[in-house]
């Protein structure tokens, strides 16, 4: 296989991205020249080697401390967990003006399986709510407003009703079918005030 069918196949498989995005991102590479390219292979080297993962929320962030700089940062309310699916969800939040703690649950779990652990970070998730039970006071699932964001809202809220902590969900300020990601403050802000 040709190295611009490769790369192309390769683009494809981020989310989001169709064959002819992924076509365009390999002929943009093409005319932009051998310095962009190598600057663009450097960057994606550096990539794994100068991030690590939050031990405590599971957030991806520059540095190579235990914990990300919202977890580590004394300011923020601990008495509140905003549980989400991915990454990419907490930096909307953020910006409408969110000050609690965040948990990145990993995904969603589909409607068919039994196998919650092979999806999310459910068993992680249990176990820092029963650890900071007397400190948490609220956890939101703020899950997307889809068919298998719903189902895993409900596991999840059943499972963590044990722990004795207030369990909320957002509002539904989201459209349903909405991902959190492409939402955008007003909206989740008006979703955190209308959580139920």
């Amino acid at each position: 296989m040709n190295p611009i069918d490769t790369l192309t196949q390769l683009f494809e498989k981020f989310p989001g991205i169709g064959p002819r995005q992924a076509r365009r991102f390999v002929q943009y590479l093409l005319v932009s020249g051998q310095g962009t390219r190598l600057e663009i292979a450097e960057v994606i080297k550096n990539l794994g080697t100068e991030t690590s993962q939050c031990k405590r929320c599971y957030r991806w962030f520059v540095g190579k401390s235990g914990t990300c700089t919202i977890c580590s940062n004394p300011a923020r309310d601990l008495s509140l967990l905003f549980v989400v699916e991915k990454d990419a969800d907490i930096e909307p939040v953020e910006r409408s003006g969110f000050k609690g703690l965040y948990f990145v649950l990993g995904g969603t779990i589909p409607l068919a399986s039994e196998d919650t652990q092979k999806y999310i970070r459910e068993r992680e998730l249990l176990k820092r709510a029963e650890t900071e039970s007397a400190t948490i006071k609220e956890i939101i699932l703020g899950l997307s407003a889809t068919t298998e964001g719903d189902h895993t809202r409900e596991l999840l809220a059943e499972r963590l009703r044990a722990s004795g902590i207030k369990i909320s969900a957002l509002g539904r300020g989201l459209s349903t079918g909405t991902e959190l990601e492409y939402a955008d403050p007003d909206t989740i802000s008006q979703a955190l005030g209308n959580r139920h």
